[in-house]
């Protein structure tokens, strides 16, 4: 293919083009709960360095034309995102607003197709470079912009899913002012698929900057995990980020059928009033605590109505419900548990359904077996509970725990439940 002479403009376009794909790769982590979301802008990474690599070392016809399509694609792609929903990529299933690290990317990438379509037109646009650059300005410009593009991405705000993350922390809500000192996190419990239990939880007793734990919790009013004894910076924390991440990310399994179509598969517990989903490939996913894979969705059955109202997040197989990793990830906030007594059987349509429990004597009831044993799992509530956040079912759902019943914290006096 014929070598084209390399001008200024060249220059350019390829360092606009290696600017573009440089804001890309920092989306990469910005999106990693997003793999595929991820993938495509490693994909753009990738091309955009490489064809204005190119630009800079040997201006090719070919590479003029490779520098057009892939700039235009990606330009193109910020378009559509900021017009529509792109249903078929996880991560885009809603328009995004323009931000200035994309804006920038994309600004770049319309560079790059310029000078690649004006080369491609018109020929040589400008004179032959020499020894140094005519002007350094517009490659300093370049850098310039992809340094604001680079430092404005590390707040970048990124709506998958959610339409109310917009406050430049991709795992919280809108915030608050908190008048009692504690850490104050709103979130809408009915875009959160919330059930009903407002009239359960007191506002007060959320607010109120006590030792106490297990609190009342209601996303709508606010997240007080606060001042509690023995519970460390780090592990409130990464709790709180646990909280906000999982009412962020479960809505999009509020509709029932939809999340059956996607895997998850019921146990046949809804008589007593909830009924668990369970993901049987998540649960050997690897993943820990992961609010995008949750292992088992909670709803609440009600009046024949099934609400989506918490995750059951559970540790890989094998890990004892004492485990340091467990216990020590949010300290005493948290009470992982296991279910070592639930009896599984058949059912018409060939899923493992839960039978019943063992008797007094260790038996499952006749056609059932015991299974499901050593699994720990902790629950993550994005409906009010009065039991907290982290609250366990009751009765036979609450399984059992490292510790007694009284000791446990995410049981509490239900005297003002239903």
């Amino acid at each position: 293919m014929r070598r084209v002479e390399r001008t200024q403009s060249h220059l350019i376009g390829g360092f606009a083009a290696v600017g573009a794909g440089v804001l890309h790769a920092t989306a990469i982590g910005l999106h990693a709960e997003k793999p595929q979301l991820a993938r495509v802008f490693m994909v753009l990474t990738l091309f955009q360095v490489a064809v204005g690599a190119a630009h800079l070392i040997r201006p090719r016809i070919s590479v003029l034309v490779a520098s057009l399509v892939v700039n235009s694609v990606a330009a193109t792609g910020w378009v559509v995102t900021r017009i529509s929903s792109v249903s078929w990529i996880d991560g885009l299933e809603n328009r995004e607003s323009p931000q200035i690290a994309d804006t920038v990317c994309a600004g770049l990438g319309l560079v790059a197709v310029g000078v690649a379509l004006g080369h491609l037109v018109a020929g040589s646009i400008d004179p032959p470079t020499r020894k140094s650059l005519q002007s350094a300005l517009p490659i300093a410009a370049i850098g310039i912009a992809v340094v604001v593009g680079m430092w404005s991405g590390a707040s970048h705000v990124h709506d998958h899913g959610d339409d109310h993350a917009d406050n430049g922390d991709h795992h919280a809500a809108s915030e608050p002012t908190s008048t009692d000192g504690g850490q104050s996190h709103s979130a809408d419990s009915d875009e959160h698929g919330s059930a009903d239990h407002g009239d359960d939880v007191d506002a007060a007793a959320i607010h109120g900057l006590t030792a106490n734990w297990p609190r009342p919790y209601d996303p709508a009013v606010g997240v007080d995990i606060s001042g509690v004894p023995d519970v460390s910076p780090e592990q409130e924390a990464r709790a709180m980020e646990l909280i906000m991440a999982t009412q962020k990310e479960l809505p999009q399994w509020a509709d029932y059928d939809s999340a059956v179509a996607q895997g998850w598969v019921s146990i046949g517990d809804d008589a007593t009033g909830h009924e668990h989903l369970v993901n049987r490939f998540l649960i050997v996913d690897g993943k820990f605590l992961d609010p995008t894979a949750p292992e088992s969705l909670v709803y609440e059955v009600k009046n024949g109505t099934k609400t989506l109202v918490s995750a059951m997040f559970m540790a890989d197989v094998g890990v004892p419900v004492d485990d340091p990793m467990l216990t020590e990830f949010a300290g005493p906030l948290m009470q992982w548990h296991v279910h070592d007594n639930l009896c599984f059987r058949i059912d018409p349509r060939g899923r493992s359904v839960v039978a019943g429990v063992l008797d007094a004597q260790g038996n499952c009831p006749p056609g059932s077996t015991l299974g499901g044993i050593g699994i720990a799992m902790v629950h993550v509530w994005i409906a009010p509970h009065p039991c907290g956040p982290f609250a366990a079912l009751e009765g036979e759902g609450a399984g059992r725990a490292a510790v007694s019943d009284e000791e446990r914290v995410d049981l509490c006096d239900h005297a003002h439940t239903e």
